[in-house]
């Protein structure tokens, strides 16, 4: 899979396009293919470190929250969609 990540907070923080492992779902979780996705100022907020104090992200962190795109895999207690469903979120 590829996702946008960076690996340190800052003003012009590196941000790369890199491959990373296809994840685990959990239970309650979907594993989407991602058609289109976007940036939004809350991304840049997160990537300068102005969350840091609330939002504790691991890094490298993978970024971006909205998107649309396919359903490929659904976890055990997720009755609401099912594979094959198309989303945005």
């Amino acid at each position: 899979m590829k996702a946008l990540t960076f690996e340190s907070y800052g003003k012009s923080p590196e941000i790369t396009i890199a491959h990373v492992p296809r994840p685990t779902i959990k239970p309650d979780e979907l594993l989407v293919e991602v058609h289109a996705a976007g940036l939004n100022p809350i991304d840049n907020m997160i990537t300068t470190g102005t969350f840091k104090p609330v939002l504790k992200y691991e890094l490298p962190a993978i970024m971006g929250s909205d998107l649309a795109g396919v359903v490929l895999e659904v976890g055990s207690a997720v009755t609401r969609f099912k594979a094959g469903d198309a989303i945005f979120a």
